[in-house]
């Protein structure tokens, strides 16, 4: 693993890990919420044997990169092409796992000359559409539906305290038998606590923009990505319901939708490094 920084034309710095083999083909990797650039880690040996290259950056005021006031969904590709400059990258993939999945799939809208493939791992869809709402987390949808980031971010200190503390302790509620298996491995859990505690690394402000910008409509056009996409998801979440990956395939044109009976949210993790493998392959 090595970590890096890099500076925006705003100023702004982006903090990124980058795993697997140097001078293979590049995934762009989009963190969940709350967690960081460190999210896949404990698959960099997995990554490096099937020769690809991932690159994470953390998104604004999560790890170490700098806060963004006012950002949305629709901000993030001209990081990411800014940040394929800084690495010397005309074309890659991306891909997104939970709350990162959205940020995926605008990359694939809004930079069509430059991601060649696209992938959604358990992710969030657009909670313009009335059923995203359906069986998801309370207290996402309260945070997702409070108006206003300032409100998001007193909610979230008054919930998790001002340095995310509390937050593993409120939980994810039930999670499936496949993800409690997997935080039963201590070197698994050990490494979701530690790509947690970094994502409040700057305090809870980050997360709290961040499931504030996940609650508004996309403002892109999703059914006009040309570039393949797969949308990976457990049948077996709890936190995200599959019914968010069945709208995200039906609403890209050609997705390839891939559920697993057993998979849960976290568990599904396991699974990223052949998905990234099958990402890159227009690449080579």
């Amino acid at each position: 693993m090595l970590d890096a920084s890099m500076s925006i034309s705003d100023g702004r710095s982006l903090t990124y890990t980058n795993l697997g083999a140097p001078s293979s083909p590049l995934v762009m990797y989009f963190h969940g919420a709350p967690t960081s650039r460190l999210d896949l880690v404990p698959f960099e040996d997995a990554l490096a044997a099937l020769d690809v290259r991932v690159v994470s950056a953390d998104r604004p005021g999560y790890g170490g990169s700098s806060p963004q006031a006012g950002r949305g969904l629709e901000d993030w590709p001209a990081d990411v092409a800014a940040f394929a400059d800084h690495l010397g990258v005309e074309r890659f993939a991306v891909m997104g796992w939970s709350s990162g999945g959205p940020y995926a799939v605008a990359c694939a809208a809004l930079l069509p000359d430059r991601v060649a493939s696209a992938g959604v791992v358990c992710g969030v869809t657009d909670f313009g559409w009335p059923g995203a709402w359906d069986g998801y987390l309370e207290d996402e949808s309260k945070l997702m539906r409070i108006g206003d980031e300032a409100r998001a971010v007193a909610w979230c200190e008054a919930h998790y305290g001002q340095d995310g503390s509390r937050f593993m302790e409120a939980g994810l509620g039930e999670l499936a038998p496949a993800d409690q298996a997997v935080l039963a491995d201590a070197a698994l859990a050990t490494a979701l606590m530690t790509t947690v505690g970094e994502a409040f690394r700057q305090g809870v402000r980050g997360y709290a923009q961040d499931i504030f910008v996940q609650g508004r409509a996309w403002t892109f056009d999703a059914g006009a990505i040309l570039a393949p996409v797969w949308v990976l998801h457990g049948e077996a979440d709890t936190v995200v319901p599959v019914a968010h990956a069945r709208h995200t395939a039906e609403i890209i044109p050609g997705t390839r939708l891939l559920t697993r009976p057993d998979q849960g949210h976290i568990s599904i993790l396991t699974e990223i490094p052949q998905l990234a493998a099958e990402l890159v392959a227009p690449l080579r």
